[in-house]
């Protein structure tokens, strides 16, 4: 809309300029041409006031009546009907020599156009127009009436160019605005949008172009969801037969370093749930990640949580404790093993962040059939700024070397998965004790179809 305003506003103004320049011109050109016709009437008038002066004056008029005479002698000629004298309070008489014999006064008047006035070839006098020419009622109407038709042709010349203008806007903007609008929907993900070829040549080819590009993200994405899915799939089996072997070992013989051996069980644990986290992005990129509803009580999942990744806590020295959390049983409509795998992500993706002597608390509030559970972090926690970052995956605002090769990145990408599949949002804010606080909103159950 914006590029449409733009481009006919810009027509608009040509088409005002087209208009109203001309129109200018030629009310200017009237105005010009209107001056030469009186400077012409006012010399007719001059040449027949001195013909008529010359003739008083041979008749032995005086010469400081001889303007008065002629003047009189030329409305005496004129037809019934006819306007006053020309010139008429106007004309002054002079000597050869300058001086004035009658006439009004020229002081601070502009000397218009004189001519001599000859008795048997010797000059005598000189008649001057000595004050400008008085618009007439005619003329007046005149000027007006040329004026009023200018207007109106400009102003009918502006509606053609701007209806012209309104169309070649519309026109020129359709395809622009469907190119547009494709490459947004291509940009934002959607390669199925449709790309059709309309407008110009050049616009016609880069729609075509984008199509192909729309095609070609699609069938990489494609192929990278199903690899995705793929890789995580095969990724499973061995590490849950791995730690099903080491289950075994230590049943059937105590290892010689308990220690070590509890290291390479957690490290197994943490790889199976790197796994099942990719698993579980992998299944929602392609909208698919499958849930089983049930009634199942929240706080209970809090602290199973809490208890799953207690060793980690101890080991990194952090405080993983409840927050506020209702007295009583909730019980809700949630896949109670998706719900603990989000509270272990958000548990993985702050202990990430949290230092030694740090806490992370983790509550329950009830907002009006849904409930809010919430993971708060000491600081310094992680850049609010980076709050959109945060939930792609394998993303890590940090890239120290000392860094865990357990941390996956895939946490809030996980933690986001899952709460799209339970109809909920997740959002990430700044904590009360300092650090992160990951929000999460879920319905109560599950909406009706």
């Amino acid at each position: 809309m914006r590029l449409f305003a733009g481009l006919f506003l810009l027509l608009a103004g040509q088409a005002l300029l087209a208009a109203v320049l001309p129109g200018a011109v030629l009310v200017w050109n009237l105005d010009r041409g209107n001056d030469a016709l009186m400077e012409a009437q006012d010399r007719q008038a001059l040449a027949a006031m001195t013909t008529l002066l010359s003739a008083e004056l041979k008749g032995g008029v005086p010469l400081g009546n001889a303007l008065q005479a002629a003047q009189a002698g030329f409305g005496d000629n004129s037809r019934a009907g006819d306007p006053a004298p020309p010139l008429l309070g106007r004309l002054a008489l002079f000597t050869p020599a300058g001086t004035q014999l009658s006439g009004p006064s020229t002081e601070g008047q502009l000397i218009r156009d004189e001519r001599p006035v000859k008795v048997d070839g010797n000059i005598v006098a000189v008649a001057k127009i000595v004050r400008p020419p008085s618009a007439s009622a005619a003329s007046f109407a005149f000027v007006r009436d040329q004026v009023i038709g200018i207007v109106a042709a400009m102003s009918a010349i502006f509606l053609i160019l701007l209806v012209a203008g309104y169309s070649i806007a519309s026109r020129w903007t359709q395809p622009q605005l469907a190119l547009f609008r494709a490459s947004r929907a291509v940009a934002q993900g959607d390669y199925d949008t449709d790309v059709s070829e309309t407008g110009p040549s050049e616009t016609r080819a880069t729609m075509r172009n984008l199509g192909r590009i729309a095609r070609s993200f699609d069938r990489l994405e494609t192929a990278r969801r199903t690899w995705l899915v793929s890789v995580s799939e095969e990724l499973r089996k061995p590490v849950h037969a791995l730690g099903q072997r080491l289950a075994s070992i230590a049943k059937d013989s105590p290892p010689t370093d308990p220690e070590a051996f509890e290291e390479v069980v957690e490290g197994v644990r943490r790889l199976g749930e790197m796994a099942e986290d990719l698993h579980a992005v992998a299944l929602a990129d392609l909208g698919r990640l499958p849930v089983t509803f049930a009634t199942v009580d929240p706080r209970a999942l809090i602290h199973n949580a809490i208890w799953t990744s207690a060793k980690r806590a101890q080991a990194q020295r952090v405080t993983l404790e409840p927050g506020n959390l209702p007295q009583a049983t909730v019980p809700v409509k949630w896949d109670g093993a998706r719900i603990e795998q989000l509270f272990t992500a958000l548990i993985e993706n702050s202990l990430r962040y949290t230092p030694a002597g740090g806490r992370i608390q983790l509550g329950l509030e009830g907002q009006r059939n849904a409930w809010r559970l919430i993971i708060d972090d000491s600081a310094p926690g992680v850049d609010i700024g980076l709050a959109q970052q945060l939930f792609e995956p394998f993303y890590r605002t940090t890239t120290e070397p000392g860094e865990s090769v357990m941390s996956s990145g895939l946490g809030l990408a996980t933690a986001q998965a899952i709460v799209e599949a339970h109809h909920g949002r997740i959002e990430a804010s700044r904590s009360p004790i300092g650090g992160l606080r990951v929000t999460v909103i879920l319905p109560a159950a599950p909406p009706t179809a």
